[in-house]
């Protein structure tokens, strides 16, 4: 029981950021900072799902992910 706690304890910040940084892996997993939800994507009609660019119900992590990914994007479109 013991390990099980300590293995929590040092994958969990992992799967945080792991699904900050990869919001389109959403598979409706409850996360603590980041809980990408169907509100925060736009689906085009090829079925391409993207992040949207603004949302007022985001806390400051998730904001803070939020710009990190359209700055990304910007930047591989000028590439």
């Amino acid at each position: 029981m013991k390990y099980y706690f300590i293995g929590l304890l040092l994958f969990q910040p992992i799967e945080e950021i792991y699904t900050c940084n990869h919001p389109n892996t959403i598979d409706n997993n409850q996360q603590l900072l980041c809980n990408w939800t169907d509100a925060d994507f736009i689906e085009y009609e090829d079925g391409t799902r993207v992040l949207r660019p603004k949302r007022k119900k985001d806390n400051f992590v998730k904001a803070y992910y939020r710009r990190k990914y359209w700055k990304a994007k910007k930047n591989r479109s000028k590439a």
